[in-house]
């Protein structure tokens, strides 16, 4: 009996199988990341974003009490009540009531001022063009007070200043 032995083929290399799988995992790990980044912001700024969205309506509703009650110490110290009533008045008249949310929103952990909360919106005006607010917002003693508020007649980055 004489028996043959024949070696196996050796196995195809699927060379563009495999570089599809790479591929895909790299970028499913890129989405998975920006998700992440994404969740992690807007759950550090949510209680943030509330006070936040507070000063909007406060300043739509010309409630000038309302918007220095919301400010922290830091506020305080260079904001008068009467000064802060003075600019939400002046604002008030331009922009129109109404919910908006946030166009940019940032967290600075690392500021010489502790974390802030930086928030952006697009108020509509009555004058037809839109108003720019940009709020900062400090967390202080484990609570969020407005560190500073400004208007503009163009868009504001989330920079802390």
């Amino acid at each position: 009996m004489t028996a043959t032995f024949e070696p196996a083929a050796p196995p195809k290399r699927r060379v563009g199988k495999i570089i599809a799988i790479v591929a895909a995992a790299v970028l499913a790990a890129i989405v998975a990341l920006v998700v992440a980044l994404v969740l992690f912001v807007n759950a550090a700024t949510g209680d943030a974003e509330k006070v936040s969205a507070e000063l909007v309506t406060a300043i739509q509703s010309n409630d000038g009490a309302k918007a220095y009650a919301l400010g922290g110490a830091d506020f305080r110290a260079i904001a008068p009540e009467a000064e802060v009533k003075e600019v939400v008045g002046f604002i008030a008249p331009l922009v129109e009531r109404g919910k908006v949310s946030p166009d940019g929103k940032a967290i600075h952990a690392s500021t010489d001022r502790g974390k802030v909360a930086v928030f952006t919106y697009t108020l509509k005006g009555t004058s037809g063009k839109p108003v720019y607010l940009k709020t900062q917002i400090q967390e202080k003693d484990g609570a969020w007070k407005v560190l500073s508020f400004k208007t503009a007649d163009d868009t504001f980055d989330t920079d802390v200043e």
